[in-house]
């Protein structure tokens, strides 16, 4: 009697215990890079649902996008070769009218199950309070994506609430308008208002990119008095990790130029992002006695590290205590900060009760011209 041999197909059945391995390591979250589905509850109805799909990275059928016979029949349904997404997701993966490759597929399932990693590892009481500013500069409107600043703080932080505090003004004014300085800088102080209670006692995680005056504003309410960690885009708007714990920049102070000690006419200027020409300053201010804090390199990502930019904040506030023995008690401060967003908040945040006065000045967008834009 002969035998008839029958070939054995996979079946598409998926084992319960791979479902619940790949809801672990999702963590209950689409997969797909960009989503941030929760696939346990409805994102209108906010009702409690199964909203979860898993996706092949390498297909199932011969007929199926990313078939590849190197792939053991056995494996298809292994957690390595699926992914949890939403319906949506499912849908553009296995579309005819995209063409996500399975190297893809794969680097955004091991990017997700990274992260998922990274945050359950983080201690449970040390919860950020993420704070996001933008404001436009100039022409051009800037904005920093909650998911980018939120992921940022990871792993030495994680959120402590689902979005970040937002004190972003909606209003649709240029930095070259004349009612922009004070409009902008009541509208902040509103904002602050509204969370300065529940901030208080919180590590803040702060990300902003504004006008280097409004900037200045927002340290002299994030004072010293609130634990801040200011942060710095490296040299991208979707990087904000630390590059370097220790200290990478070098500064030169020149000994102070023009005026005599105990003017009341006093120039600061933070030179990191550029630098100011000698005879541009002496044209500017004179007769005023004129302190420089000069990077050796000055560029836009001169600030890699906390210690960077708590090197810049130190100087400055030595200066301001220079400044307050040797000066007249009625002196007046003009300061010309080119620098990155982070030093600008953080030096706004050395600024005490007793200090002189402080005008923050800003080169017109059109006229190029310095003029004195927020006094504090």
């Amino acid at each position: 009697m002969e035998l008839e041999v029958k070939e054995v197909r996979k079946s598409r059945h998926i084992q319960d215990e791979t479902t619940r391995m790949l809801w672990g390591v999702a963590a209950g979250m689409c997969e797909f890079h960009g989503c941030r589905n929760r696939l346990y509850k409805h994102h209108v109805t906010g009702e409690n649902v199964n909203l979860a799909e898993r996706a092949h990275i390498y297909a199932f059928s011969e007929k199926g996008k990313r078939f590849s016979r190197l792939l053991k029949r056995d494996k298809i349904n292994d957690i390595d070769n699926l992914m949890l997404v939403c319906g949506i997701c499912h849908k553009v993966i296995d579309s005819p009218n995209t063409d996500y490759s399975a190297k893809e597929l794969l680097k955004m399932k091991k990017e997700h199950e990274e992260r998922i990693i990274r945050l359950t590892n983080i201690k449970p009481e040390l919860k950020s309070e993420v704070i996001i500013y933008n404001c436009n500069i100039a022409n051009k409107p800037i904005r920093i994506s909650d998911f980018i600043a939120q992921e940022s703080i990871t792993p030495e932080y994680y959120p402590a609430r689902d979005t970040p505090v937002n004190l972003s003004p909606e209003l649709r004014l240029y930095d070259y308008e004349d009612s922009f300085w004070n409009t902008m800088s009541t509208d902040l102080e509103r904002c602050f208002a509204q969370y300065e209670t529940s901030l208080r006692g919180k590590h803040i995680s702060l990300f902003a990119i504004a006008p280097q005056p409004l900037l200045f504003k927002l340290g002299t309410l994030l004072n010293r008095n609130y634990d801040v960690s200011v942060r710095q885009s490296q040299g991208e708007i979707t990087k904000w990790r630390w590059q370097k714990e220790d200290r990478s920049i070098c500064l030169e102070l020149p000994e102070p130029t023009c005026g005599i000690v105990n003017s009341n006419k006093v120039v600061i200027t933070i030179e990191i992002s550029a630098q100011l020409s000698s005879e541009e300053l002496k044209d500017l201010f004179c007769g005023h006695r004129i302190y420089r804090i000069i990077a050796t390199k000055c560029c836009p990502t001169a600030i890699k590290s906390r210690t960077d930019l708590q090197s810049v904040a130190k100087v400055y506030r030595e200066i301001l205590n220079k400044i307050r023995l040797e000066c007249s008690p009625d002196v007046k401060i003009k300061l010309l900060p080119l620098a990155p967003s982070s030093v600008s908040i953080e030096i706004g945040r050395q600024h005490m009760k007793g200090d002189p006065s402080v005008s923050v000045y800003d080169r017109n967008f059109f006229t190029k011209e310095w003029a004195s834009a927020l006094t504090f």
